[in-house]
């Protein structure tokens, strides 16, 4: 299954035309610090799909990022993305899922860590991604990718 979610989170980042191995590796390695790719609802939070992405934090992307990106709103809804029922297009939809956590990234000033630099990711993912605010730590995300392998031609 995993193999099927890096193509379907190559494809949307292809499609944002955001898609570099970096990016590719930090949103699949984010995916399994955040749900394992088992859950599509946080339990007991509002978090949903495998990327647990808050429909706070896509309402904020949406108004404060993407609002002022025309090019990057029509994509989304190429997507499959609609205010209407965000939450539900969300939740069922991988391909935005990713593109949200991509947009979750793209926003931070830094550059995306080197895609083999997992301890570098796991440093990023928790600064960005998950805050200083969250319950995730660096040694979780390392622990949910210990077993995940990714490789991209130098």
């Amino acid at each position: 299954m995993i193999k099927s979610i890096e193509k379907v989170v190559k494809w949307a980042l292809e499609e944002l035309d955001m898609y570099s191995d970096d990016a590719h590796a930090m949103i699949m390695r984010t995916g399994m610090a955040e749900s394992g790719y088992r859950a599509i609802e946080q339990n007991g939070g509002p978090a949903i799909g495998f990327f647990q992405v808050e429909p706070a934090t896509m309402g904020d992307t949406m108004e404060n990022y993407v609002m002022y990106r025309p090019e990057i709103k029509t994509k989304l809804f190429a997507l499959g993305f609609d205010e209407v029922d965000s939450k539900y297009r969300l939740m069922s939809n991988i391909a935005l899922q990713a593109a949200f956590c991509r947009l979750k990234y793209r926003r931070d000033s830094k550059p995306l860590p080197k895609w083999n630099d997992t301890e570098g990711q796991a440093k990023y993912w928790k600064r960005v991604y998950n805050s200083e605010l969250g319950k995730g730590t660096v040694e979780h995300f390392l622990e949910a990718n210990k077993n995940y392998n990714i490789s991209y031609e130098d």
